[in-house]
């Protein structure tokens, strides 16, 4: 054998000899995050120590990390749970867990710190939104101890507060014995369709004073995971959450949502702030949770009585710093509905002021990205209801908000509003002029509200119109009217109050004596208000060029 045989025979043994030494010590391919595909995982026995310590610990995470889940987007992914010895159940070295969120090839991964109790935290970096799903590892000594198979990421909501955003099907309409509702005022075929939208994902709190974990309604708990919103499930799902979900679905079809539903019927708002049993069981337990923003409609117990009426707004505006703490960014996206026309309660025309006045109150820890929806014309004529239609009407309104704060829009001059009241002042020819927050009188005009069932909201369609909003989606919410502007009224220190004339002047109205009072002029007034009841009736709304209108108000004239 001459000599260059000999030197390519040697070459190739000795290649041989490294390949079987290489897979012998594992020098082997890489994957997911780099590290070697650990022995449980590729078919081989794991090592009697890595299997003793795993074996060793019992890891529980909280009730809503399930399959389905969906966490939010461009944030810090949190995994967190407890994790303790079994033997003696004290907590365990926090360099042994980890956390790894996968995605093909792709993956993030974040060991754990540990705190009293075996309480502990993995914070893996932020991921984009995304239709395919992720798969959520947590190793102890290198060995998965828990491990969800599909979460997403996409967009996360919480819908808190009573029975107006807790309202679905299944709960008021479902029963088999009651076919309408209301005595056929509202009926199965007036409600809006469910949401069929295997990218919108929900999962539901319980109402219970036991313990503090995120105790789970049945529909969530027997499932075991975040439930699709088909057409069965959806009947279980909040119809303000999912009208709003489906308008951002259209907007963002690459981006899953998440619904976070804690509202309860029949709750008034301290029993949603910290020390109440809903805060404690619904959204302390989220703590360290990044959401994309609250939903709330809540008020309506409020309004029973003068005392909580009037303690409304300083509890609103907690509320808000408290919630926005919870999930760790003080200018969360707060969105909230303004109590709608309803007779039953004496001071829900207070509640509602103190909803308005909530929105520049100086309690705030931060007034940006907070806005309210007026719903006085949404009911279509169903006021008599406590649980009024027109969730489809408010979901768009409320998703547009939203999308203005998440293009960059955080004060009420940029995110869509109808008209809000900043100031009334009286002028040298006896009349009352009203100025409002710059940038939601644009475009003033007098119209007359539907109050029938032909009012609605749909998506847009967003391919023959990409700058649309879902505000473009709402149709026959009201006509334009040559009546003259109804619903305002002024008083003088004696209380009494008595309609004026209201008169569209640019961007301000101007109020005038009205004949039949025999006033000759608006000199001794000394309060305005506007809309300024439980259920009021009015055939001439104030509304702006976006066709929004103006929030009831009442005010001192300057």
């Amino acid at each position: 054998m001459n000599a260059k045989r000999l030197f390519h025979v040697a070459l190739a043994v000795a290649v041989t000899v490294a390949v079987i030494v290489a897979a012998i010590i594992g020098c082997g391919p890489k994957w997911g995050d780099g590290s070697v595909l650990h022995e449980s995982e590729n078919g081989q026995s794991p090592s009697a120590a890595g299997a003793d310590a795993a074996d060793a610990v019992s890891v529980t995470l909280p009730s809503y990390y399930m399959e389905n889940m969906v966490f939010q987007r461009n944030q810090p992914l949190v995994v967190k749970g407890t994790v303790i010895s079994k033997q003696d159940g004290k907590p365990v070295k926090a360099s042994k867990l980890s956390a790894t969120l996968s995605q093909g090839r792709k993956s993030a991964s974040a060991t754990a710190q540990i705190g009293k109790k075996g309480s502990f935290t993995c914070t893996l970096k932020a991921q984009k939104a995304s239709l395919k799903p992720y798969s959520l590892r947590l190793r102890y000594a290198g060995k998965t101890v828990a491990e969800l198979t599909n979460v997403y990421v996409g967009d996360v909501f919480v819908a808190a507060g009573q029975s107006n955003m807790e309202l679905n099907h299944a709960q008021y309409f479902g029963r088999s014995d009651a076919p309408s509702f209301y005595g056929g005022l509202i009926t199965e075929s007036d409600l809006p369709k469910p949401v069929t939208d295997a990218n919108v994902k929900f999962v539901e709190a319980d109402d219970t004073a036991e313990g503090s974990d995120f105790p789970l309604r049945d529909v969530s708990r027997q499932a075991g995971k975040w439930l699709d919103a088909d057409a069965e499930s959806s009947q279980h799902l909040s119809y303000l959450a999912q009208q709003f979900a489906m308008q951002l679905r259209a907007k963002h079809p690459n981006v899953p949502i998440g619904i976070i539903q804690t509202a309860w019927g029949g709750t008034p708002i301290r029993r949603h702030l910290r020390g109440g049993d809903i805060y404690a069981n619904h959204i302390a337990p989220l703590q360290g949770l990044h959401v994309a923003g609250v939903l709330w409609y809540q008020g309506c117990d409020d309004a029973a009585n003068y005392a909580t009426a009037m303690q409304y707004e300083s509890q609103m505006t907690t509320l808000i710093n408290q919630y926005r703490s919870v999930f760790g960014r003080s200018d969360l996206p707060f969105l909230y509905v303004q109590l709608a026309r309803w007779p039953g309660y004496q001071y829900t025309q207070n509640v509602r002021e103190a909803q308005r006045t909530a929105l520049s109150s100086a309690n705030l820890r931060n007034a940006s990205n907070i806005a309210m929806t007026v719903s006085l014309d949404t009911d279509k004529g169903t006021s008599v209801s406590i649980h009024p239609l027109g969730k489809d009407i408010l979901g768009a309104r409320m998703a547009a908000q939203y999308l203005a704060m998440e293009n960059g829009s955080k004060n009420s001059a940029a995110v869509p509003n109808g008209p809000l009241f900043e100031s009334a002042q009286h002028a040298s020819d006896g009349s009352i002029t009203l100025s409002f927050e710059e940038g939601t009188a644009n475009g003033l005009k007098a119209m007359r509200p539907n109050y029938t069932k032909s009012a609605g909201a749909k998506v847009p369609d967003y391919a023959k119109k990409p700058g649309a909003t879902p505000l473009d989606g709402i149709s026959n919410i009201a006509t334009s009217t040559t009546l003259a502007l109804q619903g305002f009224e002024v008083a003088d220190h004696s209380g009494q109050w008595m309609p004026v004339t209201a008169t569209i002047k640019g961007d301000q109205v101007r109020l005038s004596a009205a004949s039949g009072t025999g006033l000759s002029s608006l000199n001794d007034m000394t309060q305005v208000r506007y809309l300024f009841s439980g259920n009021p009736k009015c055939a001439s709304m104030l509304y702006n060029s976006l066709n929004l209108p103006a929030s009831p108000f009442i005010a001192i004239v300057e």
